[in-house]
């Protein structure tokens, strides 16, 4: 009985090992994905299935018998990760070496076997090479789509941007057209122009900006003055200031280096965001503060500290946290009260990062909001500034209610050698200002703040005017205001204001202009002597009217002699008539007929010594590195951006025509 049991034990043990064999052949010869038998000591390919053979694509007695490290995973000798790095089971990316050369993406996977009584490895593997293309078509519509929203991004970001400025060149041109005072004209005409070079800063950099991704901020290094670049700022926020009545204060420190090096446009930027917000989102009659620090003094820079407070609604810890993410903003209903895009926190945290610093905020509902942000700038190697030998000993009374408005006054006048004394009514200023002239020492310039707790600034002016030298009263003011009493200020004996905030420049050179009876400078600085080009002789190609009355106008107090061409083939024709006739040659690019290029290059052509030499600049509004090396290839020495500079037009004519 026992033995045929035993018997019947072998015959089953058989009919498995049978079974077994069959269900090894039946997913060996079918299943799909690669399978080899590689012999665990020599490396070498013992067998393949047939899904292996034709993604090698070549007979299998080709690969049979090689190392496997040459085909199913390339790799260095020694570094199979089962027999050399002791994995139990090895799951990763691989390739797979076709007969070809061709190398296909593999996800594979290896096991110690025993096969044919030799220690073995299984490795099994499946082509990806169409996952891998869906993958790569996925990222490339992923990076469409991001380059969508960039693009959005990009313009949302440019409106926001945009408005300010042309917000201001509106509201003056607007006052201008209404007045006929010569001061308002220049003021109105100052302010334009500001806001011009600002909106023209951003469309250069929409410009510069096509050229590269989306969002990329270029940081451009040049001199860096604070105080222009926050007037300049205070400028074009002045009609809303004044709109909304808000108070703004200025507090810039004293123990501020005088210049930097950095990207002022950037820089401004930043300000110019949080300062709108601030206006936008302060009440009527609130306050905003704008200071400016040294957070941290380095071997060669300063960390600059900036930091906007305001009075306005403020907001939750909950909804600051997304403050600074583009399109996010504190709270849904933000864009429909108060307008914008949600973009300028995200764009100045980008630029604040790039210059070397950080940005944050502190706000409670209800309470307002404290932006801070820094800044890393190199210090500008400068010459310390003469001492105001002009002003020192002049004595000045400041009249304010208000005793930050006097502490700030005295601050920024101090240093000048100004002698300042101080008085917080109408009253007690009437008061000191009889006791000077009965002691004989009259003040010299009395500013007035305007709006006093006993009277405003024109009652002021009138009771005071009299007890000192004519005309020697300034009211401290903003310039919408200013646009309303001047008529009345003027005949009160106060001829002249400096606008709210108060800026050194500002205070000194409206004492200066009082005390010598000058006319109003420049805001932005001296009258500069125009150099006399007297003996020079300039050929101007330009095809657009205004665009050659804007530029003789510009030059026609040096005296340099002018003569005009509409095109490139007149420009030509004008030189070969009289080549020595001209000195300089300044070249629009763009021209109907014959354009600049070719000009110059038929110019250059000629041959003879003076067509070889003469300076040619172009003049183009195309401004990419590109356009420039054209100018150049095709013979031009220099080459001037539109719209015309007249400092650049004087600059380049000094450094071809030796004056």
């Amino acid at each position: 009985m026992s033995l045929i049991f035993l018997k019947w034990g072998l015959y089953m043990s058989l009919l498995s090992q049978n079974d077994a064999s069959e269900r090894f052949a039946t997913i060996w010869e079918h299943v799909e994905c690669g399978i080899s038998i590689v012999d665990a000591e020599t490396r070498e390919i013992v067998d393949i299935n047939p899904v292996a053979v034709r993604m090698f694509g070549d007979a299998k007695e080709k690969i049979i018998g090689k190392r496997c490290h040459k085909f199913i995973c390339p790799a260095e000798e020694c570094s199979c990760p089962i027999m050399d790095r002791n994995q139990t089971v090895d799951r990763s990316e691989r390739v797979f070496i076709k007969a070809n050369g061709e190398a296909i993406p593999i996800v594979k996977s290896v096991a110690k076997i025993m096969y044919n009584g030799r220690l073995s490895l299984l490795e099994s593997f499946t082509d990806i090479s169409n996952l891998k293309k869906a993958e790569e078509e996925l990222m490339q519509l992923r990076v469409t789509e991001q380059a969508n929203h960039a693009k959005s991004d990009f313009l949302s970001r440019m409106s926001h941007e945009m408005r300010t400025p042309m917000n201001a060149i509106i509201g003056m041109t607007k006052i201008a057209g209404h007045s006929e005072d010569m001061d308002k004209l220049k003021y109105c005409l100052s302010t334009i122009g500001v806001s011009a070079e600002h909106l023209l800063g951003i469309i250069n950099d929409i410009l510069d900006m096509s050229k590269i991704e989306a969002g990329k901020f270029d940081l451009h290094s040049g001199a860096v003055d604070l105080e222009k670049m926050l007037s300049k700022i205070c400028e074009l926020l002045m009609d809303k200031i004044g709109q909304k009545g808000i108070t703004l204060d200025v507090v810039m420190s004293p123990s501020l280096p005088v210049g930097y090096v950095g990207d002022e446009l950037r820089l401004s930027q930043v300000v110019t965001n949080l300062m709108s917000n601030a206006v936008k989102f302060t009440p009527q009659s609130g306050k905003i503060t704008l200071t400016v620090e040294e957070a941290e003094k380095k071997a060669a820079s300063s960390l600059l500290r900036f930091i906007v407070a305001d009075t306005g609604i403020g907001i939750s810890a909950e909804q600051a946290a997304k403050l600074f993410n583009a399109f996010e903003q504190a709270d849904t209903s933000i864009s429909r009260r108060f307008g914008g895009t949600g973009l300028g926190l995200a764009i100045s945290k980008s630029i604040v990062e790039k210059m070397g610093g950080s940005i944050d905020v502190d706000s409670e509902p209800g309470k307002g909001s404290t932006f801070t942000f820094t800044v890393d700038l190199e210090r500008a190697s400068v010459v310390p500034a003469a001492p105001e030998a002009d002003l020192a000993g002049v004595r000045v009374l400041v009249v304010a209610g208000d005793r930050a408005v006097r502490e700030r006054f005295v601050s920024l006048a101090g240093p000048s050698g100004l002698d300042v004394d101080e008085a917080d009514s109408g009253g007690e200023a009437e008061a000191l200002a009889r006791a000077a002239c009965n002691a004989g020492k009259p003040y010299d310039v009395i500013f007035v703040d305007d709006g006093l707790p006993d009277m405003d600034g024109v009652e002021a002016a009138q009771k005071l005017h009299g007890k000192a030298d004519k005309d020697n009263v300034i009211i401290i003011t903003s310039f919408l205001r200013w646009n309303k009493i001047d008529c009345a200020a003027r005949a009160a004996g106060a001829g002249r204001f400096v606008p709210k905030p108060l800026f050194p420049s500002a205070v000194l050179e409206a004492v200066r202009r009082t005390l010598k009876g000058r006319e109003a400078k420049e805001r932005e600085g001296a009258v500069r002597e125009l150099p006399d080009f007297s003996g020079l002789s300039l050929l101007l190609a330009e095809d657009v009217d205004i665009n050659r009355e804007i530029f003789i106008s510009l030059l026609e107090a040096t005296n340099i002699r002018m003569d005009v061409a509409e095109n490139g083939r007149e420009a030509v024709e004008k030189f070969n008539a009289a080549p020595g006739a001209y000195d300089i040659i300044i070249m629009d690019v763009q021209m109907p007929g014959m354009d600049g290029y070719e000009a110059t290059r038929i110019i250059r052509g000629q041959g003879s010594d003076r067509a070889r030499t003469i300076p040619i600049v172009a003049m183009t509004a195309n401004v990419f590195k590109e356009d420039i090396e054209k100018c150049l290839a095709c013979g031009m020495n220099d080459h001037l951006a539109k719209p015309i500079d007249e400092g650049m037009v004087i600059e380049k004519i000094r450094r071809y025509c030796g004056k």
